[in-house]
């Protein structure tokens, strides 16, 4: 027989041990979207706010393309996972949709080098082609609320950003009366990083209207002050993304600087200053930032 204390630090031990392949197990869980938009990425993502999306697609057939492929997932991890993890993965993959559909659109701005036109032959048609992609992704998460009612409180936070990302390129193009203002604000709070603020902001004005982009640039820069004391840059960043838990992929901040660390294009910005805020960028992300890189 075990003495007592033995019995103690076994006891101990395997409690601990417990929690590690718990947490583990959860990492596990939330970290599947990285496998399930390997097959959206190739199929999906090099097609997304292309020509044919916005002329032909009338009925937003990437979106539903795109959830019956959340569908199908969705299935086999019922199949593998009890409830718990299924859900904890369904949130991962929530946001996950949220990111890959921004950062498409990102993507589109890079590519676009004409200062004078829109990237859309007819930005409000594609907006409107937004819009219905945006519903059809909605709907399908929360169609699974019912059965995963804890799902309902990260819909609205999580769709948010794609809802401020339409209100803003709405604004550029003069077909929204809101103040531009109001909509920095609120993805600011989402960021908390002035300079990808203003990266992500000069990009949706150039898709839609490109030479109104140097007036946002300095817009924003105007606001800096503003901005900082909304949502100042979040000291314990650093340390959140190196922690061993930390899920890569589901973070708007982190999409961005990953594509903003390997951009090429001309902004209404000195080089000197973009050099610092990419300085200050791979800092923080070390680790994705470099992991981006090696993507090139």
């Amino acid at each position: 027989e075990f003495s007592e204390d033995m019995t103690f630090t076994v006891e101990a031990t395997s409690d601990e041990l417990m929690g590690v392949y718990s947490s583990d197990a959860v990492y596990s869980a939330r970290s599947v979207h990285i496998y399930v938009f390997d097959p959206i990425e190739e199929e999906i993502g090099i097609r997304l706010f292309e020509e044919d999306w916005e002329e032909t697609m009338v009925d937003n057939d990437l979106a539903i393309s795109l959830v019956r492929t959340l569908e199908d997932f969705h299935e086999d991890l019922e199949h593998y996972m009890d409830d718990f993890m299924v859900v904890k993965s369904m949130m991962s993959l929530m946001s996950a949709t949220i990111i890959f559909y921004a950062k498409c659109l990102l993507l589109r701005a890079e590519k676009h080098r004409n200062n004078k036109r829109p990237f859309f032959g007819d930005v409000k048609k594609a907006l409107d082609r937004m819009t219905g992609d945006i519903k059809v992704m909605r709907d399908y998460f929360e169609g699974l609320v019912p059965q995963m009612p804890s799902l309902k409180k990260n819909i609205e936070k999580d769709f948010e950003i794609l809802a401020t990302i339409h209100e803003l390129m709405s604004v550029a193009a003069g077909f929204s009366v809101s103040d531009a203002e109001d909509f920095i604000l609120v993805l600011q709070k989402r960021v908390r990083d002035v300079g990808i603020t203003k990266h992500i902001v000069g990009d949706l004005w150039h898709l839609v209207a490109p030479t109104e982009e140097r007036y946002v640039w300095e817009l924003v820069e105007s606001m800096e002050e503003q901005l900082m004391a909304i949502a100042p840059v979040d000291d314990a960043l650093a340390l959140e993304v190196n922690d061993r838990s930390y899920v890569k992929g589901l973070r708007l901040d982190e999409m961005a600087v990953k594509l903003y660390v390997k951009s090429r294009r001309n902004r209404p910005i000195k080089a000197t200053a973009v050099e610092s805020i990419v300085k200050n960028w791979r800092t923080t992300w070390s680790a994705g930032a470099e992991e981006g890189n090696d993507e090139e």
